[in-house]
């Protein structure tokens, strides 16, 4: 297979862009659903401390997730070429990275546990690290798929691993196996996506060339890598402070929750970063469509997401009830205040699309070192008020650091920071007030359980949202953008490009 470029293929840029995202979409409704089932099946199977157990041990070794990867595999989708020895030196860098990484989750099982005080906690971190590994022999593999755009292939094996790791985890929660299920639902899921993952990029990767350089990539994820390993560190100090001060059933109830939460935003950023990256390190030399690229993308993104997380915070009681049960409803508080939080969180995606398909990963390490801090200090200072507090501190701070972030790009990027801040307002406003009315209207109803709140909460939502279109321009407008990139995905083939879909708020907006 001869190297391979960024040189446009037979199809257009904006169908491709459309296309993916709506393949990677479906793969991951399917992956979420997955998830779901885990979340509503493993909870009635098993006790919160359970979860609590693997949720304590990844917040210290699950880092090695993220390092594993060394921010090589964004460094491969957006570089402008990639020859075949470039990308086996990248391959074995990974896996080498990984076994190390494996080594060391082994060998500070000991500490893990100490740390908690939970002996039964260093068998956990031992067989966890097998997963870094067993990861990091795929890194390459789905960045070669993402690269070329075929994310059908590797929306598949993102399906298929969580869904095997489910069915192993149910039989050995029904055997009586406890927190085991948790950590064989890891090693399963992980072995099943990797091995798929491998078969569909169709390469094999060649022994490495010490004549061939990769120090660009390396440059690229090494920064990159900085900035992910402290997002990680905020995203989990949470579950670090609750379980060392609160012990496993508190650390399980914030942790089910939090992924609760997660869940909306995995659903649409993952497949959105897939198609974001390398669509706008394709058509970064043109400032006019990478700025049309841009704000459509966001547009798509806040839309989707929004809507859930605003419906999670106002109806958490009865949602919380229905996924996972009547005895995690102490837990229902710190989800109406997280689901906030992702909101704001999903809205700091875009900054980060532009500063990695610019190449800027310094500018980008530079600023998550200048802004994490807000985050831990505001999480661990909320966490003396238990796990709701810890969620005011996360929500708090990412209200700090969206605005933050778009300033930044704009200053360092020259990114549409004017227009995209106008994207997310109108977002939160109009989604938030539909929100709001649901809540109230379902706190005024008689008792009729928790699938009625929902069913009328969501009929209030969908009505005052309706009411917000009629008179509202430029929240048509943005709901135009859904429709367009809706329509290329229905584009024949043989048409001419369509120009990429972009509502004219967004331009009047900056």
């Amino acid at each position: 297979m001869t190297g391979t470029s960024v040189a446009p293929g037979p199809t257009p840029l904006g169908r491709q862009a459309a296309r993916g995202g709506a393949v990677t979409m479906g793969g991951q409704l399917l992956r979420v659903a997955v998830q779901a089932v885990s979340l509503v099946v493993l909870a009635r199977l098993l006790e919160p401390e359970a979860f609590g157990y693997l949720a304590m041990v990844m917040a210290l070794v699950g880092v090695a997730e993220t390092v594993r990867d060394a921010g090589l595999a964004n460094a491969a989708i957006q570089a402008r070429t990639l020859s075949d020895a470039e990308r086996d030196n990248l391959f074995w860098l990974n896996t080498v990275v990984g076994a190390v990484l494996t080594g060391v989750g082994i060998a500070c099982a000991p500490l893990v546990a100490a740390f908690y005080g939970r002996p039964e906690l260093a068998d956990v971190t031992r067989w966890v690290s097998l997963s870094f590994l067993v990861n990091s022999l795929a890194t390459q593999h789905r960045a070669s798929l993402v690269r070329g755009l075929r994310l059908g292939a590797a929306a598949v094996a993102d399906v298929v691993g969580p869904a095997a790791g489910l069915c192993a985890a149910v039989v050995v929660a029904l055997a009586g196996g406890g927190y085991w299920a948790l950590v064989v639902q890891q090693l399963v899921a992980a072995s099943v996506m990797s091995a798929g993952l491998v078969l569909a990029a169709r390469w094999v990767p060649g022994l490495p060339r010490r004549d061939v350089s990769v120090r660009p990539f390396v440059r690229y994820g090494s920064n990159l890598l900085g900035a992910q390993l402290l997002g990680y560190a905020t995203r989990n100090i949470d579950t670090v402070i609750l379980g060392v001060r609160f012990g496993a059933g508190v650390a399980g109830l914030y942790s089910r929750v939090y992924q609760l939460m997660a869940l909306p935003i995995r659903q649409v950023t993952w497949p959105a970063n897939r198609v974001a990256l390398p669509v706008l390190s394709r058509v970064q030399d043109d400032a006019a469509r990478y700025r049309a690229y841009l704000l459509a993308g966001q547009t798509v993104l806040l839309h989707t997401i929004v809507p859930a997380l605003a419906l999670a915070s106002a109806l958490a009681g009865p949602v919380v009830e229905i996924v996972l049960g009547a005895r995690w409803a102490a837990a229902a508080p710190a989800l109406a205040v997280l689901a906030i939080g992702g909101v704001l969180e999903a809205a700091g995606f875009a900054p980060g699309w532009v500063l990695q398909s610019a190449g800027r990963t310094g500018a980008l390490l530079r600023f998550t070192l200048a802004t994490r801090p807000v985050v831990v200090l505001a999480v661990a200072g909320g966490s003396w008020f238990g796990m709701t507090g810890a969620a005011l501190g996360y929500a708090a701070s990412t209200a700090v650091v969206w605005p933050l972030g778009l300033w930044w790009v704009g200053r360092v990027a020259g990114a549409p920071a004017r227009a995209l801040f106008g994207n997310g307002v109108r977002a939160f406003v109009s989604h938030g007030a539909a929100a709001a009315c649901a809540a109230l209207v379902v706190r005024l109803l008689p008792d009729g359980g928790p699938w009625l709140a929902v069913a009328v909460g969501v009929a209030v939502w969908g009505a005052v949202l309706a009411v917000q279109v009629l008179v509202w321009r430029r929240l048509r407008g943005d709901l135009g953008v859904l429709r367009r990139a809706a329509g290329l995905v229905r584009r024949p083939s043989a048409s001419p490009e369509p120009p990429p879909p972009q509502a004219s708020s967004q331009e009047e907006s900056s």
